[in-house]
């Protein structure tokens, strides 16, 4: 069985990239206003009560969502092809995104958003986030090994 090498640094800046997103995205300025009139609220509605607890667990959670980038984009057999093509290139990063977005945060995120009636725009504004957030992750995870 092949070993895998995990480069620590490159799950940190995925890690602190994914973060830097998140707080972005949905900050007022860009898409937190949008986001939160689809979950038929305020900005200030939107403030976690519990910030700490909140902040805390969305950084665990991304911690643990990183380390299954690794795994995912560049596990076993994903180093070079026979005829030499390398994947150790954003791109590979990015075709990776493009395929977890679509086969797994759609259909993980979709299914409760449709029995939950949740808006088109409120699915809108998570998968942008999603896709951004994977894409950026696994360019850095794949690019940076």
């Amino acid at each position: 069985m092949e070993e895998m090498h995990i480069n620590w640094a490159a799950v940190a800046v995925a890690f602190v990239a994914q973060m830097v997103i998140g707080y972005a995205w949905f900050h007022p300025a860009l898409m937190g206003t949008m986001w939160a009139k689809a979950n038929g609220k305020t900005v200030d509605e939107m403030k976690p009560k519990n910030p700490g607890m909140v902040y805390g667990l969305t950084a665990l959670y991304t911690l643990l969502f990183t380390l299954f980038l690794v795994t995912n984009v560049t596990g076993p057999g994903q180093d070079t092809a026979p005829d030499g093509h390398s994947f150790h290139t954003p791109q590979h990063g990015l075709f990776h995104a493009v395929i977890l977005t679509l086969l797994v945060v759609l259909p993980v995120m979709g299914t409760p958003a449709l029995h939950s009636g949740q808006t088109k725009g409120w699915m809108a504004v998570q998968m942008g986030y999603w896709f951004v957030r994977v894409s950026v992750a696994a360019a850095i995870i794949s690019a940076w090994r």
